[in-house]
């Protein structure tokens, strides 16, 4: 093994151990912001599995291209039925290579990110986790969100992005959810991929040349209730009255 090759090892495992660390930080954050709101019955915490996928200047309309795997948390705050707020940490890897597409001998990129996001969802059918008579929604989304860059080519940078999508959540138990998702990412940086106005293009374009990533996956939510005051097997959430 070379020097180079040995230093190349090395950043890569300490950019996976940064972003691990990353990624437990902002689970603990979660679990602990819901601890203070045991007592709130309109909260649900969960777990995000699924993949992601880059498309940009090196990848210019290949779906599904290169993709990695993708995992984190989410936070739903439920105002009612129908809306809700809900906050994500996911981490998940991007990376393409120019000689799968056009060869204009663009410079290959692999970059580790945690995405956060803050999104207001809108169900399409009133929904509420664990009760009987609503059982299941599909729903839309759309927030702002922040791609962290954790490890990765030093051309790669962190990005804003407008984070979209919809997806479809069901009832499981008694207080359980779960769900599909698919919501791409725009992000407002031609520099996801490392790469800027390629070719013999030198105008900036605000709505042609920004990168995207896309993610699809599956998501399970638990419902943070009262004991006593929240029943989810009631079918309108009356709150259970002591016995007489």
């Amino acid at each position: 093994m070379t020097g180079e090759e040995y230093h190349s090892l090395a950043s890569t495992e300490k950019g996976n151990k940064s972003s691990l660390r990353v990624v437990f930080l902002i689970a603990c954050l979660l679990v602990l912001f819901s601890g203070n709101m045991m007592g709130q019955k309109k909260v649900d915490l969960g777990l995000f599995v699924g993949t992601s996928y880059y498309m940009g200047d090196i990848n210019p309309s290949q779906h599904f291209y290169n993709p990695s795997m993708a995992y984190g948390a989410l936070y739903r705050y439920n105002f009612n039925a129908r809306n809700s707020l809900r906050f994500s940490g996911i981490y998940h890897s991007l990376s393409g290579a120019d000689d799968n597409f056009r060869g204009q001998g663009l410079q290959d990129f692999d970059a580790k990110f945690v995405d956060l996001a803050l999104n207001f969802e809108f169900n399409w059918k009133a929904y509420q986790t664990a009760q009987r008579k609503t059982k299941a929604s599909p729903y839309v989304f759309a927030g702002l969100g922040y791609g962290i860059k954790v490890a990765g080519d030093p051309e790669v940078r962190s990005h804003l992005t407008f984070p979209f999508g919809v997806g479809y959540k069901i009832n499981v138990g008694r207080w359980l959810s779960a769900g599909l998702e698919a919501g791409p990412r725009r992000a407002f940086s031609d520099l996801v991929d490392g790469v800027a106005n390629p070719g013999t293009d030198n105008v900036f374009s605000p709505l042609g040349n920004r990168d995207w990533y896309i993610f699809t996956g599956v998501f399970v939510t638990y419902k943070i209730f009262k004991l006593w005051d929240d029943c989810p097997t009631y079918d309108e959430g009356i709150p259970r009255k002591g016995k007489r």
